[in-house]
């Protein structure tokens, strides 16, 4: 039985760059695209774009015959599906991969449920109604490490609700929809991933998103960032997207996949240290982008970090600002153990590389594309 993917989240970072693996992995595949707009034909013409990127750069010829969208949205009733798709979608449907989530952090956690909660049921109510039909082999839910909250220490892919507070509604919706996920592994053949902090491709340095580690560093390059909480020994487990949907692709489909948790992170012994990409980041400003004097950056403690960021106003306290969104991830040291998907990669020619072998193409990305403002920036 050829595959046949539905999925959601397709059109945001990791989506879009798992669409060519699953084409290639799977080649008699088709993929269905939950695409927000104004209507049928604009929801379309998006996945048509996508599918026609892919024929150019991916080099699958057939990617505009395979890949097609359908106008929804997760926070819906039926996820925002006509019934004629709702009905095509459930007779067809042999994967479904669930990916859209909002990742704002300052959502009041009733709009964070209503979106992420909300639309994990939702999305699970139509894989129920795809297995009631015998056609469903996996429901794929993409989460995220973040669940651990302010967590320290060493957090495993079995553990989810340990006592833990959170940083922000993000963490606390997704920790509640994995919950909901998880209540459904008896029924359902579950398979959550838990990517940590997603960055650019480790071989060309390219993204379509600048949040998260992207904000100190640009605020870095401007030389308006002058100190940052933790210790230069402080672990950043950030991964580059490309091993990212390797790593899922290569999993998903595994005979004892379902059931399972797995940490898409870089993990003990592979997790970059704050100073070695703080170091790597002056370094290479310094060098393609000098300011008058060379950065120097000062690392605090967060009650430090807070007491500086009271004490400043109008210009500088709103560029700080940005820098908030950083703190659960330097904030606390931990380290995400990787058991389950070692031993899945065992024997692939999938490797993780490390932040000291790919940093410099992260860095040369942001300043070609001046963040994100020039297109095809290579």
């Amino acid at each position: 039985m050829a595959a046949h993917f539905f999925i959601t989240g397709g059109t945001g970072l990791v989506g879009v760059n798992l669409l060519p693996r699953l084409l290639l992995a799977f080649p008699d595949s088709t993929i269905t695209l939950l695409v927000r707009g104004e209507d049928q034909e604009d929801a379309g013409a998006r996945a048509r774009e996508i599918a026609l990127r892919m024929v150019r750069t991916e080099g699958i010829p057939d990617a505009d015959r395979r890949v097609r969208g359908v106008l929804g949205d997760v926070a819906l009733d039926h996820c925002g599906l006509s019934s004629v798709a709702l009905a095509d979608v459930v007779r067809n449907a042999t994967h479904i991969i669930h990916g859209a989530a909002t990742i704002r952090f300052d959502h009041p956690i009733d709009e964070a449920r209503a979106i992420n909660c909300g639309g994990t049921r939702r999305m699970l109510a139509i894989a129920q109604a795809c297995a009631d039909r015998g056609r469903l082999r996996r429901f794929v839910y993409i989460g995220t490490s973040s669940v651990s909250g302010r967590r320290a220490g060493t957090i495993l892919e079995d553990e989810l609700e340990m006592g833990q507070r959170f940083f922000n509604t993000y963490e606390q919706s997704k920790c509640e929809s994995e919950r909901i996920v998880r209540d459904h592994a008896d029924r359902l053949p579950t398979v959550i991933f838990r990517p940590s902090i997603i960055i650019g491709d480790s071989r060309t340095g390219r993204t379509s998103s600048f949040n998260v580690i992207y904000i100190p560093l640009r605020l870095l390059q401007k030389g308006l960032l002058t100190f940052v909480p933790g210790t230069p020994e402080t672990t950043l487990d950030l991964v580059p997207i490309d091993w990212v949907d390797d790593v899922m692709v290569r999993i998903l489909d595994r005979e004892d996949a379902p059931g399972r948790v797995y940490h898409v992170t870089a993990g003990p012994g592979r997790a970059a240290r704050l100073g070695e990409v703080v170091g790597r980041a002056v370094e290479y400003f310094d060098r393609f982008t000098p300011l008058r004097s060379p950065r120097t950056v000062e690392y605090i403690t967060e009650a430090e970090y807070g007491r500086r960021r009271g004490a400043m106003k109008g210009m500088a306290e709103a560029l700080m600002g940005q820098l908030d969104t950083l703190l659960p991830y330097v904030g606390i040291d931990r380290l995400f153990d990787s058991a389950n998907t070692d031993a899945a990669l065992a024997g692939s020619d999938i490797v993780f590389p490390r932040f000291a072998e790919y940093g410099d193409r992260i860095l040369g990305y942001c300043v070609r594309s001046n963040w994100g403002r020039v297109q095809d920036a290579g």
